[in-house]
């Protein structure tokens, strides 16, 4: 997969791509650095349940199967599916109006293909966003030798197709996918009808993706719980501070670590570097539609509006 941060200002929305792997050039590195300060990760444990402390309303312990570990600060930094697998088990959680409502909430199919063909083709851009193939699904695909150093000298050319809402796409065959991608490619740039495929790499991910739909804002966490020391950080959950996506997912992160500084009274707070300011324009459409909230709030039918 691809790592993207993007700007919430035009001017500076053009997207940053990880030169490489997302694993190998962040999340390895990052593991190594906090395994050698004396974090511990724990393979292969699976959160069953969470137990909290009825005098305090903090949580306890948390548990994996048969297995309990103690804790003084909990963060979930999972996706709406993984929480919802959790809640659905958890005696404690369904005890809470803000973790029920995220069973309202969905998730979407992730299928990343990466092609390495016979031959060079010229692809204009090194990152592109298609539609017009089928309502059902969104994708794009990207040029790894103009983006990876490790396919920067290959000889011939290096794609990734991203495929989102991928449901129709998971059970299919290795072969029938490559076909279709193909396929797919041809439409796009012709040069590709003449490639053949030599090697190939299939990601399937079901229900990876937060589904951001009308009507889900409501659902969606904040990164406090009613649980003094339980916190929450995804792209899915709600914030002021203007990100979005894997970059969100960062920043939310980052203030969970910062609510359990604040809770334990102990370490050193993350600085978060704060997005810029709105343009002129998109700050006056953000004031009407406070003030048509405003206005809706106060008619007798405002409920019939999504929220």
């Amino acid at each position: 997969m691809q790592c993207c941060c993007n700007s919430g200002n035009d001017k500076n929305f053009d997207p940053v791509w990880c030169r490489g792997t997302v694993k190998e050039k962040i999340f390895d590195p990052w593991m190594d650095s906090m395994r050698s300060q004396g974090c511990k990760f724990l393979d292969g444990r699976k959160v069953t349940d969470l137990f909290f402390n009825e005098e305090t309303g903090c949580i306890s312990e948390v548990a994996c199967g048969k297995e309990s570990l103690e804790a003084d600060t909990v963060i979930f930094a999972v996706g709406i599916s993984t929480l919802q697998d959790v809640i659905q088990h958890s005696a404690a959680l369904c005890t809470r109006e803000e973790f029920l409502k995220v069973l309202n909430l969905a998730s979407i199919d992730l299928l990343t293909v990466k092609l390495r063909l016979d031959k060079k083709v010229n692809i204009p851009n090194a990152s592109n966003a298609c539609s017009g193939f089928d309502d059902s699904y969104g994708w794009s695909f990207f040029n790894l030798n103009a983006i990876r150093d490790e396919h920067k000298d290959d000889p011939v050319t290096v794609i990734q197709a991203d495929f989102y809402h991928a449901n129709e796409f998971l059970p299919l065959k290795d072969e029938q996918i490559v076909g279709k991608v193909m396929s797919f490619l041809s439409k796009c740039i012709t040069d590709f009808e003449n490639t053949t495929v030599i090697e190939q790499e299939i990601g399937r991910f079901p229900k990876s993706l937060t589904h951001f739909y009308p009507g889900s804002y409501k659902c969606m966490m904040r990164g406090s719980t009613s649980f003094p020391n339980l916190f929450m950080a995804g792209d899915w959950i709600v914030n002021r501070h203007g990100s979005w996506s894997q970059e969100k997912s960062l920043v939310t992160g980052l203030e969970a670590a910062n609510r359990v500084v604040d809770f334990l009274e102990e370490g050193k707070f993350a600085k978060i570097i704060p997005v810029e300011e709105d343009e002129p324009h998109i700050e006056v459409l953000r004031g009407l539609n406070r003030n048509f909230n405003e206005i809706r709030g106060q008619l007798p039918w405002s409920n019939y509006f999504l929220q």
